[in-house]
């Protein structure tokens, strides 16, 4: 899937997803693409979100483009006692916590989503609309 492209038709209508979520649920959120080196495709910030949102939404998407798993799925390896303990604190990019979702096509990750603003649970539920849609765009 070297050839897949994020284009500015399919990122609004990730966006349209994740507003609607968003609105759905009662809370403020960023949203941000990466393609699949990490590099920042698209970012937007609702509503009111929180500020830091717009930098932890961008890490998010990075993570989970960069490492191909959900930024919850790396944050198991990233507690004390486990594998990468730290890795957090010696590239602080790297996001530990739910929010984060590898963009597939055809089983290869071409991309990332990062979600916040809410709780982790809220932001998670978000990127799950917002990853329904994107499977839709992909496959069509």
């Amino acid at each position: 899937m070297r050839d897949f492209e994020f284009t500015m038709d399919m990122c609004h209508k990730l966006a349209a997803a994740a507003e609607q979520a968003q609105k759905e649920l009662g809370v403020s959120i960023t949203m941000s693409v990466a393609d699949r080196y990490g590099a920042l495709r698209y970012c937007f910030r609702f509503g009111d979100a929180i500020l830091p949102s717009l930098e932890i939404s961008q890490n998010k998407a990075y993570t989970a483009a960069v490492l191909g798993q959900s930024t919850g799925e790396f944050g198991k390896i990233a507690q004390a006692g486990a594998e990468a303990f730290g890795i957090n604190v010696t590239f602080p990019k790297l996001v530990i916590f739910g929010g984060g979702f590898p963009l597939r096509v055809a089983g290869e990750t071409v991309g990332g989503l990062g979600i916040s603003g809410g709780s982790v649970a809220e932001d998670e539920a978000v990127a799950e609309r917002v990853l329904e849609v994107f499977r839709v765009l992909a496959d069509g």
